[in-house]
């Protein structure tokens, strides 16, 4: 078993997310706050304005009339789908070119998490609850532990297998055992380290186990990305040694008023959204790094 403290560490060592993505989150949670502030802590690093203009521009949107400006963007996306798009920006930046122990690139793993974030958001409104503060970003955001974790579950990755074959483990379980953590307490405390929301921090930490929330975090949130993070790999976004392991808690899935009708009504809706948003918002040189 390695240290905790070994895997914590690696977390000092890892690319961070840009400090606006920080700034912004910020801003975003104060009601004070005025697009031109956006546009103060956006507009002064090249790349972040470059992929928002990209998503301002894309089909996604479908503005009848180029955007220009970051001031432009903000006025008309609006700054939570301004936020999104920056922390996404931010967030392909560390990834690396492939997630060691994990078995997945960087652009399946990059599919993975874009796939993730909209379908928390379009589960929500498909099954008629309301669609918790930063849905989407702690959906994307929800895997960042696998950043820290991989280097250490190459090194025991037959270990974890084992478990999960013989001894009937689910994946994250087996990663504890071995490893003496998970990539969701892990991701956890990046997201803190990151200074990011709560709601962000909360999904990373409870996305494998809905049920072991805490009362005082949002169990709609949690649930969402739960059941959007099971939907992202039975539809194929994000194979890793732990695939054939996932499923959706039951109780989760009764909380929210799943059924498999409504998921292939999600699932058929947002394929090609998946595709779109995913390349629209990955790196300007496309490879996820």
């Amino acid at each position: 078993m390695i240290p905790t403290e070994d895997i914590l560490a690696k977390v000092e060592t890892l690319p961070t997310l840009p400090a606006a993505v920080a700034r912004l989150a910020a801003l975003l949670q104060d009601d004070t706050t005025s697009a031109r502030d956006f546009e103060e802590v956006i507009a002064p690093d090249p790349a972040l304005t470059a992929n928002l203009l990209r998503m301002a521009n894309s089909a996604y949107f479908g503005m009848r009339r180029e955007i220009e400006s970051v001031g432009h963007a903000v006025t008309l996306m609006g700054t939570k789908r301004v936020f999104e798009t920056t922390a996404s920006a931010g967030f392909a930046r560390t990834i690396p070119s492939t997630i060691p122990g994990y078995d997945v690139a960087a652009d399946v793993f990059w599919q993975h998490c874009i796939a993730v974030a909209i379908l928390s958001e379009r589960l929500s409104l498909e099954l008629g609850v309301k669609t918790p503060a930063l849905t989407f970003t702690a959906g994307l955001l929800h895997d960042i532990g696998k950043l820290a974790v991989g280097s250490f579950l190459m090194e025991d990755s037959t270990q974890v297998l084992s478990r999960m074959r013989f001894d009937e483990m689910a994946f994250v379980a087996a990663e504890h055992e071995v490893l003496g953590t998970d990539h969701a307490e892990v991701g956890a405390t990046m997201a803190e380290k990151w200074d990011l929301p709560q709601a962000i921090v909360t999904a990373a930490r409870w996305h494998h186990s809905p049920g072991a929330a805490p009362s005082d975090v949002d169990q709609t949130l949690v649930d969402l990305v739960h059941a959007a993070d099971g939907l992202a790999h039975s539809l194929g976004y994000g194979a890793d040694v732990g695939e054939l392991s996932r499923g959706m808690d039951p109780q989760a899935t009764e909380r929210l008023g799943i059924t498999v009708q409504r998921l292939e009504i999600v699932a058929c809706d947002t394929l090609d959204e998946i595709r779109q948003v995913g390349e629209v918002l990955a790196p300007c040189g496309g490879d996820g790094r």
